[in-house]
């Protein structure tokens, strides 16, 4: 390929990326001879990224460690820089969040040095999730304002979106939902603008659960099965999961529990499938709580039990005392 059609690929190939079609990156970049896609860093790179997106995990990790190396070799760091970034978000979405936090890190010096501000934006946010799931909030907020303002500087939308959508989460946890909602909106504001519909969809999606949370079920329906179309139409699989759940919840809140109760089910299934021990163990958490209001203590303090593994694992110790004050409840 020569540098003209090598930079109309590439041209062609981040359109798709920045507006959430990863299942048409994955099209795209699939028909071009593999070693065409291996000789190029930044090509492997999307090309990774769109697997994982698509919960393609054993085919993301390969090509990060291609667009890795492929980086190292022409000593092209900010590439390298992605592809840490993007090898510590598989290892988090498996579970293994001490190398995650170590991924992270490392790109972040990376991109440091290079001026990456988008890449320090991506590694901060990522790094602010995971002091938020360990339930240090204050390091969360910082680690996520720093992404904002990185985001900001890059001129980044779907990146400041993304952040705030993670720092309305931070402020649910916390129990501030009337910031968590404020903050949610603009994450749905900016990814709206942003054009990329996979991020609208996760950020209406957070919305929902936020608007649960306040008492407001019927918008919260609404809203998620608004997220959840979306998810279902640009093919984001793993995210239909996270959505199932969501919707699950809302319709045990709204009295249809049966149905409630299936599709929790079914976000543990896929969540398994896809190997997210994070989903499955929300939605066995939601799950324990159902068993619980229909007086199931057995259920309950299975799904609680196996929750709490979970999660322990992920280092989620909020959560953890959180299932101990409900297996309280249900024994008292």
């Amino acid at each position: 390929m020569d540098a003209r059609a090598s930079l109309m690929t590439l041209n062609t190939v981040q359109k798709l990326a920045d507006t959430g079609r990863h299942a048409a990156v994955v099209e795209y970049l699939g028909g071009l001879p593999p070693e065409e896609l291996a000789g190029s860093p930044t090509l492997a790179f999307l090309f990774g990224s769109a697997q994982a997106r698509l919960g393609r995990d054993d085919l993301a990790k390969r090509w990060a460690k291609v667009a890795y190396e492929r980086a190292r070799e022409r000593a092209d760091r900010t590439v390298a820089a992605r592809a840490l970034n993007l090898s510590g978000a598989i290892a988090f979405e498996e579970g293994r969040i001490e190398e995650a936090v170590e991924y992270f890190t490392r790109a972040l010096a990376e991109a440091e040095r290079e001026g990456d501000r988008a890449t320090v934006g991506r590694c901060s946010n990522n790094l602010g999730i995971i002091a938020s799931l360990r339930g240090d909030y204050g390091r969360a907020v910082g680690s996520f304002t720093m992404a904002l303002a990185a985001f900001q500087q890059a001129g980044l939308r779907t990146g400041v979106a993304e952040t705030l959508h993670n720092l309305a989460l931070t402020y649910r946890d916390q129990g501030d939902l009337e910031k968590a909602l404020e903050t949610a909106h603009r994450a749905v504001s900016e990814a709206g603008e942003a054009g990329d519909l996979r991020l609208l969809a996760l950020t209406q999606g957070g919305r929902a659960e936020i608007r649960l949370m306040a008492g407001e079920p019927e918008l919260a329906r609404r809203e998620i099965e608004h997220a959840l179309a979306t998810r279902r139409q640009v093919g984001d699989v793993v995210g239909e999961a996270e959505d199932l759940r969501v919707l699950g919840s809302v319709l045990v809140e709204l009295g249809e529990t049966a149905e409630g109760e299936r599709l929790l089910r079914t976000a543990i299934d896929r969540a398994e499938a896809f190997d997210r021990p994070l989903l499955a163990a929300q939605a066995e958490r939601d799950l324990a709580k159902l068993y619980r209001r229909l007086g199931k203590n057995g259920e309950a303090s299975e799904f609680i039990r196996r929750a709490r593994v979970r999660f322990k694992q992920l280092g989620a110790e909020v959560e953890v005392r959180k299932l101990d004050e409900l297996t309280a409840a249900l024994a008292g």
